[in-house]
Protein backbone atom coordinates (compact mmCIF):
# COMPACT_ATOMS: atom_id res chain seq x y z
CA UNK A 1 0.00 0.00 0.00
CA UNK A 2 3.01 2.24 -0.47
CA UNK A 3 4.37 3.68 -3.89
CA UNK A 4 7.84 1.49 -3.86
CA UNK A 5 9.58 4.75 -4.92
CA UNK A 6 8.57 6.53 -1.94
CA UNK A 7 8.44 4.51 1.11
CA UNK A 8 6.11 7.27 3.41
CA UNK A 9 3.64 7.90 0.17
CA UNK A 10 0.68 5.62 0.20
CA UNK A 11 0.40 3.99 -3.14
CA UNK A 12 -3.39 3.99 -2.60
CA UNK A 13 -4.93 6.08 -0.02
CA UNK A 14 -8.18 5.39 -0.65
CA UNK A 15 -8.51 1.74 -0.39
CA UNK A 16 -5.70 2.01 2.89
CA UNK A 17 -8.73 4.42 4.19
CA UNK A 18 -11.28 1.97 3.19
CA UNK A 19 -9.74 -0.67 5.17
CA UNK A 20 -8.57 1.40 8.49
CA UNK A 21 -12.20 2.29 8.82
CA UNK A 22 -13.15 -1.08 9.87
CA UNK A 23 -10.67 -1.23 13.37
CA UNK A 24 -9.68 2.31 13.85
CA UNK A 25 -11.23 5.15 15.66
CA UNK A 26 -8.74 8.15 16.23
CA UNK A 27 -8.68 10.50 18.96
CA UNK A 28 -5.80 13.11 18.06
CA UNK A 29 -4.23 15.81 20.45
CA UNK A 30 -5.07 17.92 17.97
CA UNK A 31 -8.68 18.02 18.05
CA UNK A 32 -8.47 18.30 21.71
CA UNK A 33 -6.29 21.14 21.68
CA UNK A 34 -8.55 23.11 18.75
CA UNK A 35 -11.41 23.79 21.18
CA UNK A 36 -9.07 25.47 23.66
CA UNK A 37 -8.03 29.45 23.25
CA UNK A 38 -5.02 30.73 22.27
CA UNK A 39 -2.05 30.68 24.33
CA UNK A 40 0.77 33.39 24.32
CA UNK A 41 4.52 33.46 25.65
CA UNK A 42 6.38 36.27 26.22
CA UNK A 43 10.26 35.94 27.27
CA UNK A 44 11.17 38.40 29.67
CA UNK A 45 15.27 39.29 30.17
CA UNK A 46 16.18 40.41 33.29
CA UNK A 47 19.35 42.87 33.72
CA UNK A 48 21.26 41.10 36.86
CA UNK A 49 22.75 43.32 39.17
CA UNK A 50 26.21 43.63 39.44
CA UNK A 51 26.72 41.69 42.77
CA UNK A 52 24.24 39.06 40.98
CA UNK A 53 26.03 39.08 37.74
CA UNK A 54 29.54 38.53 39.08
CA UNK A 55 27.95 35.62 41.54
CA UNK A 56 26.52 33.62 38.72
CA UNK A 57 29.46 34.04 36.45
CA UNK A 58 31.73 32.99 39.45
CA UNK A 59 29.63 29.99 40.10
CA UNK A 60 29.79 28.86 36.53
CA UNK A 61 33.74 28.91 36.42
CA UNK A 62 34.00 27.42 40.15
CA UNK A 63 31.16 24.66 38.02
CA UNK A 64 33.78 24.57 35.20
CA UNK A 65 36.97 24.09 36.67
CA UNK A 66 35.34 21.39 39.45
CA UNK A 67 34.29 18.66 37.26
CA UNK A 68 36.89 16.54 39.69
CA UNK A 69 35.01 17.42 42.76
CA UNK A 70 31.41 17.75 41.99
CA UNK A 71 29.57 15.16 39.90
CA UNK A 72 26.99 16.17 37.15
CA UNK A 73 23.89 16.49 39.34
CA UNK A 74 25.27 18.70 41.86
CA UNK A 75 26.61 20.64 39.82
CA UNK A 76 22.97 20.90 37.38
CA UNK A 77 21.39 21.13 40.71
CA UNK A 78 23.85 24.30 41.60
CA UNK A 79 23.34 26.25 38.06
CA UNK A 80 19.14 25.54 38.46
CA UNK A 81 19.21 27.16 41.90
CA UNK A 82 21.39 29.96 40.65
CA UNK A 83 18.25 30.32 38.40
CA UNK A 84 16.17 30.86 40.32
CA UNK A 85 17.20 33.13 43.32
CA UNK A 86 20.47 34.11 45.50
CA UNK A 87 18.25 32.19 48.53
CA UNK A 88 17.69 28.96 46.84
CA UNK A 89 21.57 28.71 45.85
CA UNK A 90 22.83 29.86 48.82
CA UNK A 91 20.74 27.16 51.07
CA UNK A 92 22.16 24.52 48.25
CA UNK A 93 25.90 25.77 48.53
CA UNK A 94 25.71 26.06 52.67
CA UNK A 95 24.41 22.10 52.77
CA UNK A 96 27.24 20.89 49.54
CA UNK A 97 29.64 22.45 51.81
CA UNK A 98 29.13 20.83 54.58
CA UNK A 99 30.16 17.18 53.07
CA UNK A 100 32.71 18.95 50.79
CA UNK A 101 34.87 21.23 52.39
CA UNK A 102 36.17 23.85 50.00
CA UNK A 103 37.10 27.52 51.09
CA UNK A 104 35.13 28.42 47.73
CA UNK A 105 32.20 27.34 48.31
CA UNK A 106 31.82 28.50 51.43
CA UNK A 107 33.11 32.03 49.70
CA UNK A 108 30.20 31.57 47.22
CA UNK A 109 27.76 30.70 49.38
CA UNK A 110 28.68 33.70 52.16
CA UNK A 111 28.03 36.01 48.92
CA UNK A 112 24.68 34.64 47.69
CA UNK A 113 23.17 34.72 51.11
CA UNK A 114 24.33 38.38 51.44
CA UNK A 115 22.33 39.36 47.95
CA UNK A 116 19.04 41.32 49.35
CA UNK A 117 17.62 43.16 46.19
CA UNK A 118 16.91 40.65 43.61
CA UNK A 119 16.51 42.46 40.15
CA UNK A 120 14.45 39.47 38.84
CA UNK A 121 11.90 39.69 41.82
CA UNK A 122 11.73 43.52 41.21
CA UNK A 123 10.27 43.06 37.89
CA UNK A 124 8.04 40.71 38.89
CA UNK A 125 6.75 43.19 41.61
CA UNK A 126 6.04 45.79 38.76
CA UNK A 127 4.52 43.52 36.58
CA UNK A 128 1.35 42.03 39.00
CA UNK A 129 1.29 45.39 40.42
CA UNK A 130 0.05 46.56 36.88
CA UNK A 131 -2.36 43.62 36.18
CA UNK A 132 -5.36 42.11 38.16
CA UNK A 133 -5.21 39.10 35.91
CA UNK A 134 -5.60 35.89 37.89
CA UNK A 135 -1.69 34.90 37.46
CA UNK A 136 0.03 31.80 38.75
CA UNK A 137 3.40 32.10 39.80
CA UNK A 138 5.49 29.05 39.39
CA UNK A 139 8.57 28.69 41.48
CA UNK A 140 10.78 25.03 42.08
CA UNK A 141 12.66 25.96 45.06
CA UNK A 142 10.98 26.91 48.89
CA UNK A 143 13.96 29.49 49.26
CA UNK A 144 12.60 31.14 46.34
CA UNK A 145 8.96 30.60 47.24
CA UNK A 146 9.64 32.07 50.57
CA UNK A 147 11.90 35.44 49.28
CA UNK A 148 9.04 36.28 46.79
CA UNK A 149 5.99 35.87 49.57
CA UNK A 150 8.01 38.39 51.77
CA UNK A 151 8.26 40.60 48.55
CA UNK A 152 4.81 40.87 47.89
CA UNK A 153 3.87 41.44 51.27
CA UNK A 154 6.62 44.40 51.28
CA UNK A 155 4.73 45.50 48.02
CA UNK A 156 1.17 45.08 49.45
CA UNK A 157 0.52 42.80 47.00
CA UNK A 158 -2.25 40.27 48.34
CA UNK A 159 -1.41 36.55 47.30
CA UNK A 160 -2.08 32.85 48.14
CA UNK A 161 0.20 29.99 48.50
CA UNK A 162 -0.33 26.61 47.14
CA UNK A 163 2.64 24.31 48.07
CA UNK A 164 3.46 20.47 47.39
CA UNK A 165 3.61 19.95 51.24
CA UNK A 166 0.41 21.63 52.36
CA UNK A 167 -2.03 19.45 54.18
CA UNK A 168 -5.55 19.25 51.87
CA UNK A 169 -7.35 22.03 53.56
CA UNK A 170 -4.75 24.28 53.09
CA UNK A 171 -4.66 24.04 49.44
CA UNK A 172 -8.28 23.89 48.82
CA UNK A 173 -8.59 26.96 50.92
CA UNK A 174 -5.38 28.62 48.85
CA UNK A 175 -7.11 28.13 45.59
CA UNK A 176 -10.65 29.27 46.69
CA UNK A 177 -8.39 32.61 47.81
CA UNK A 178 -7.04 32.61 44.46
CA UNK A 179 -10.64 32.41 43.00
CA UNK A 180 -12.54 34.51 45.16
CA UNK A 181 -10.11 37.33 46.57
CA UNK A 182 -6.63 37.83 45.60
CA UNK A 183 -4.95 37.47 42.11
CA UNK A 184 -1.85 36.05 42.54
CA UNK A 185 -1.21 32.66 43.54
CA UNK A 186 2.67 31.13 44.26
CA UNK A 187 2.63 27.56 43.55
CA UNK A 188 5.38 24.73 43.80
CA UNK A 189 6.63 22.61 40.70
CA UNK A 190 3.94 20.13 42.53
CA UNK A 191 1.33 22.68 42.85
CA UNK A 192 -2.33 22.11 41.84
CA UNK A 193 -2.46 19.25 40.26
CA UNK A 194 -6.37 17.48 39.19
CA UNK A 195 -7.28 21.57 40.41
CA UNK A 196 -9.56 23.24 38.85
CA UNK A 197 -7.36 26.32 38.07
CA UNK A 198 -8.75 27.32 34.63
CA UNK A 199 -10.79 30.31 35.94
CA UNK A 200 -6.63 32.13 35.96
CA UNK A 201 -5.43 32.45 32.53
CA UNK A 202 -2.07 34.12 33.34
CA UNK A 203 1.42 32.11 34.23
CA UNK A 204 4.54 33.29 35.72
CA UNK A 205 7.53 30.98 35.21
CA UNK A 206 9.46 32.22 37.49
CA UNK A 207 12.29 30.10 37.40
CA UNK A 208 12.48 27.78 34.38
CA UNK A 209 12.59 23.96 34.41
CA UNK A 210 15.28 22.56 32.32
CA UNK A 211 12.65 20.08 30.84
CA UNK A 212 10.58 21.03 28.05
CA UNK A 213 8.03 18.61 29.60
CA UNK A 214 8.13 20.38 33.08
CA UNK A 215 7.16 23.56 31.77
CA UNK A 216 4.56 21.96 29.52
CA UNK A 217 3.01 20.48 32.07
CA UNK A 218 2.71 23.64 33.89
CA UNK A 219 1.29 25.57 31.50
CA UNK A 220 -1.36 22.67 31.50
CA UNK A 221 -2.63 23.86 35.04
CA UNK A 222 -4.60 25.96 33.01
CA UNK A 223 -4.52 25.66 29.65
CA UNK A 224 -6.49 22.93 29.45
CA UNK A 225 -10.62 22.06 28.61
CA UNK A 226 -12.52 24.37 30.78
CA UNK A 227 -10.61 27.02 29.70
CA UNK A 228 -12.50 30.06 28.04
CA UNK A 229 -9.65 33.35 28.08
CA UNK A 230 -6.53 33.36 25.81
CA UNK A 231 -3.34 32.21 28.10
CA UNK A 232 -0.62 34.33 28.41
CA UNK A 233 3.01 32.77 29.78
CA UNK A 234 5.55 35.09 30.96
CA UNK A 235 8.85 33.31 31.17
CA UNK A 236 11.38 35.05 33.38
CA UNK A 237 15.28 34.69 33.12
CA UNK A 238 18.97 36.34 33.88
CA UNK A 239 20.28 38.01 30.92
CA UNK A 240 23.22 35.58 30.07
CA UNK A 241 22.23 32.63 31.70
CA UNK A 242 21.87 29.23 31.05
CA UNK A 243 18.16 30.03 31.05
CA UNK A 244 17.92 32.96 28.44
CA UNK A 245 19.64 30.45 25.88
CA UNK A 246 16.93 27.73 26.64
CA UNK A 247 14.41 30.04 26.05
CA UNK A 248 16.27 31.14 22.85
CA UNK A 249 15.97 27.60 21.74
CA UNK A 250 12.31 26.53 23.15
CA UNK A 251 10.94 29.57 22.09
CA UNK A 252 12.33 31.98 19.62
CA UNK A 253 13.75 29.05 17.57
CA UNK A 254 11.05 26.06 17.83
CA UNK A 255 7.97 28.14 18.71
CA UNK A 256 7.12 25.61 21.60
CA UNK A 257 4.71 27.95 23.32
CA UNK A 258 2.35 27.65 20.14
CA UNK A 259 2.63 23.82 19.50
CA UNK A 260 -0.10 21.70 20.45
CA UNK A 261 -0.44 20.29 24.12
CA UNK A 262 2.44 16.98 24.12
CA UNK A 263 3.93 17.95 20.47
CA UNK A 264 6.86 19.20 22.24
CA UNK A 265 7.58 15.73 23.64
CA UNK A 266 7.19 14.10 20.22
CA UNK A 267 9.88 15.97 19.11
CA UNK A 268 12.12 16.03 21.42
CA UNK A 269 11.75 11.96 21.20
CA UNK A 270 12.74 12.59 17.31
CA UNK A 271 16.29 13.72 17.95
CA UNK A 272 17.22 10.49 19.53
CA UNK A 273 16.65 7.58 21.83
CA UNK A 274 18.78 8.72 24.39
CA UNK A 275 19.04 12.14 23.96
CA UNK A 276 17.67 14.43 27.27
CA UNK A 277 17.56 18.09 27.30
CA UNK A 278 18.59 18.88 30.75
CA UNK A 279 21.91 17.34 30.27
CA UNK A 280 22.83 18.20 26.46
CA UNK A 281 22.13 22.33 27.80
CA UNK A 282 24.42 21.39 30.67
CA UNK A 283 26.81 20.12 28.92
CA UNK A 284 27.28 22.77 26.30
CA UNK A 285 27.08 25.31 29.40
CA UNK A 286 30.25 23.50 31.29
CA UNK A 287 32.18 23.06 27.93
CA UNK A 288 31.99 26.41 26.71
CA UNK A 289 33.11 29.59 28.40
CA UNK A 290 33.51 32.44 25.82
CA UNK A 291 30.11 33.83 24.92
CA UNK A 292 30.44 33.23 21.09
CA UNK A 293 31.24 29.06 21.55
CA UNK A 294 28.50 29.34 23.38
CA UNK A 295 26.06 31.18 20.91
CA UNK A 296 27.78 28.36 18.41
CA UNK A 297 27.02 25.19 20.30
CA UNK A 298 23.53 26.52 21.49
CA UNK A 299 22.73 27.08 18.04
CA UNK A 300 23.53 24.30 16.42
CA UNK A 301 21.07 22.51 19.71
CA UNK A 302 18.56 24.49 18.26
CA UNK A 303 18.85 23.42 15.12
CA UNK A 304 18.61 19.77 15.67
CA UNK A 305 16.00 20.41 17.50
CA UNK A 306 14.14 22.55 14.78
CA UNK A 307 15.14 19.37 12.01
CA UNK A 308 13.50 16.97 14.67
CA UNK A 309 10.42 19.15 14.65
CA UNK A 310 10.31 19.25 10.80
CA UNK A 311 10.92 15.20 10.82
CA UNK A 312 7.75 15.40 13.21
CA UNK A 313 5.62 17.60 11.40
CA UNK A 314 6.39 15.84 8.20
CA UNK A 315 4.96 12.54 10.22
CA UNK A 316 2.17 14.62 10.85
CA UNK A 317 1.68 15.28 7.44
CA UNK A 318 1.89 11.68 6.09
CA UNK A 319 -0.53 10.77 9.24
CA UNK A 320 -3.31 13.11 7.77
CA UNK A 321 -2.53 12.19 4.48
CA UNK A 322 -3.11 8.57 5.12
CA UNK A 323 -6.38 9.22 7.71
CA UNK A 324 -7.59 12.46 7.17
CA UNK A 325 -10.43 13.23 9.85
CA UNK A 326 -11.81 9.62 8.49
CA UNK A 327 -11.39 8.55 12.27
CA UNK A 328 -11.36 10.87 14.55
CA UNK A 329 -14.30 10.79 17.52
Amino acid sequence: YVDSKNGRVPKNPEKLRSLMREVMVRNTRALVDVKLPKRFATTITVNPAAGEQKLYQDLSAYLRSHEDKLDKLSRTNLLMRAGSSPGALADSLKQLSKRLPDEELKTLAKRASQVKQVEKAKVLVEMLSKSRQKTLVFSTHKATSAYLAKTLEAANIPFAEFQGGMSLKDKDAAIASFRDHVSVLLASETGGEGRNIQFANAIVNYDLPWNPMKIEQRIGRIHRIGQTQDVFIFNFCLKDSIEEYILRILHDKINMFELVVGEIESIIGNVDDEFDFSEVVMDIWLKHQKPAALDTAFEQLADNLLQAKNQYQQIQDLDEQIFGEDFEA
